[in-house]
Order: structure tokens, then C-alpha cells, then sequence
């Protein structure tokens, strides 16, 4: 066998040795893997919405059974004109939860990149980082606010300003980590022998900071999600009729007090969601600290 097969051999084995003792660590955390679990079930209800609730019900409405409380034929009762309030829950998880998701992803990529760059090449990091200052100068929720009323709520439009406000976020987050890492010695000795920069970046500095970055990016969904919902709650989010969990909160205001449901279960189901990521992202931290137990 030739030196190279072995090294290949060796790396693989110990890939599969560290996923093995990530994955015990995260295990051992009961309370990341009741987030899992819950999480599972979310992403079970995303995927197979339709097959769980026909989409029609989600603007189909009888006027004869209008504002019911929860009960067998409708779980989670019906609103003021008698849409059935489990089908629009059901069905909203995908907006939802697609925005926090579809934002994260994208404004990760950008930030990744963007922090490659600038970590690796000291001219353009300083117009970079002067750049990011400016953006972190207005808070998010401000720049939330005018791009919106810009461009409307919209679900693109919503993915489009969380992803721009959260981009200087990830920039000086994912920048501090690489940093750090193309002053290893293992990075400068790639350097010095002559690997191109790309290679650089994708083989040796961005693979050693994935760990890191995957708990980042785990924990800002929720955040993500949670500002969708609060954006759509203020009324500048997701409009009306659209099934997202934060505009039925901000229909249910007016009926609170005859119908609370209306309020509670969107109210719960977007806490249960942030809890259980928020707890996904706090056992994955734990479990790929090389410092912690085993």
C-alpha cells in the first residue's frame, strides 16, 4: 500500500472516530436531544404538510363555525370567519421556519465569503471591516424596517433584509474565527509551499473552522425565525391571510380576550421551535468542544 492510500486511510479513520465521539457527547446531552427530537417532528410537519392537511383548508372557511375553540373536528379551533386554525398552523411551519432557515443559509455563505476574503487578504479587510462598521452603526431592526417598507413583506423581500442585516453579523464572527486559524502553524506552512489561496481557504482554514460555525449558524435560526415572526407580528412582516405563525399573532390582538387560542397556539409553536434549535445549538457547541467530557 502506498503512503499516500495510507494517509488517506488514517484521515478517514479518524473523521469517523471524531463523528463517533461527537455524536456521544451530544447524546449525553438529554436536553439537546429532546431538541432534536421536537425539531424532528417540526421538520416531519414541514415536509409532509400537505399530506397531514389539505393546502385548500388553509384559506377554506365556514362562516357557520366561526370562531370555535379547539375541539375534535378542529384541533386548534377556527378564527373569526371559520378557517381551521390546525390547517393554517400546519401549514405556516413552512414559512416560518423556511424564512429563519433560507436567511441563515444565505447570509452565512455571504459572511463565510466575505471573511475568507478578508482574512486572507489584509488590503481588502481594512475597506471590508470600515464597511461592516458603517452597517453595524444602524441597528438591524431600523434597516429591517425601511427595507421592508421598501420592497413590501413578502416572503423573497422577508429572506432578502434578514439575510442583509444579519450579513455584517456573520462577517465579524466567522473573520475573528479564521483569524485565528490562518495563524497556525499547519496554514503557514501550506502557505510557504506555495498552495494557492483558494486551496488555502477551502482545504486547510474553512474546514478547521465548520465546528464553529455550524454552532453559530444553528443558533442564529432561531433568532432569524424569531424576527420574522416579530417583523409579520408589528405588521411589516407576512401579511394577512398568509398562514405565517407571527401574522396570526398579530390577527389574533383583536381576540385575545374572547378567544385566546388564536393567540397562544402560534404563540407557543414559535417558542417550541426557537426552543428546541436554541437547544440543538447548545448541544452541538458542547459536543464539539474538544474540551469537553468525555
Amino acid at each position: 500500500m502506498s503512503s499516500k492510500n495510507t494517509y488517506d486511510t488514517v484521515r478517514v479513520k479518524n473523521r469517523n472516530s471524531r463523528f463517533v465521539d461527537v455524536v456521544k457527547r451530544y447524546v449525553r446531552n438529554k436536553a439537546a436531544v429532546v431538541g432534536a427530537l421536537i425539531f424532528l417532528v417540526i421538520l416531519f410537519v414541514i415536509i409532509f404538510a400537505d399530506f397531514i392537511v389539505p393546502k385548500e383548508m388553509i384559506t377554506a372557511y365556514d362562516m357557520k363555525q366561526k370562531m370555535l375553540p379547539p375541539c375534535k373536528e378542529h384541533p386548534f379551533g377556527t378564527d373569526n370567519i371559520g378557517r381551521d386554525v390546525f390547517a393554517r398552523i400546519i401549514h405556516g411551519s413552512r414559512i416560518t421556519v423556511g424564512i429563519g432557515v433560507g436567511s441563515t443559509l444565505a447570509s452565512l455563505i455571504i459572511g463565510a465569503t466575505i471573511a475568507s476574503i478578508c482574512a486572507l487578504f489584509k488590503s481588502v479587510d481594512f475597506v471590508v471591516m470600515r464597511i461592516i462598521d458603517i452597517l453595524t452603526c444602524v441597528p438591524s431592526i431600523l434597516l429591517a424596517l425601511v427595507i421592508l417598507a421598501a420592497f413590501g413583506g413578502s416572503v423573497p423581500s422577508m429572506i432578502f433584509t434578514l439575510t442583509f442585516v444579519s450579513i455584517p453579523g456573520f462577517v465579524i464572527t466567522i473573520r475573528s474565527i479564521l483569524l485565528r486559524i490562518v495563524e497556525e502553524d499547519y496554514v503557514k506552512a501550506a502557505r510557504l509551499s506555495g498552495s494557492p489561496t483558494w486551496k488555502l481557504a477551502i482545504k486547510h482554514i474553512i474546514p478547521n473552522a465548520m465546528d464553529e460555525i455550524i454552532v453559530d449558524a444553528t443558533m442564529t435560526i432561531a433568532g432569524m425565525m424569531m424576527s420574522a415572526a416579530g417583523l409579520s407580528f408589528i405588521g411589516m412582516g407576512i401579511k394577512p391571510p398568509s398562514p405565517e405563525w407571527g401574522a396570526m399573532l398579530n390577527f389574533a390582538r383583536d381576540y385575545f380576550r374572547t378567544a385566546p387560542y388564536l393567540s397562544i397556539i402560534p404563540g407557543f409553536a414559535i417558542a417550541l421551535t426557537a426552543l428546541s434549535i436554541n437547544l440543538i445549538g447548545d448541544g452541538l457547541r458542547d459536543a464539539l468542544d474538544p474540551k469537553s467530557l468525555k
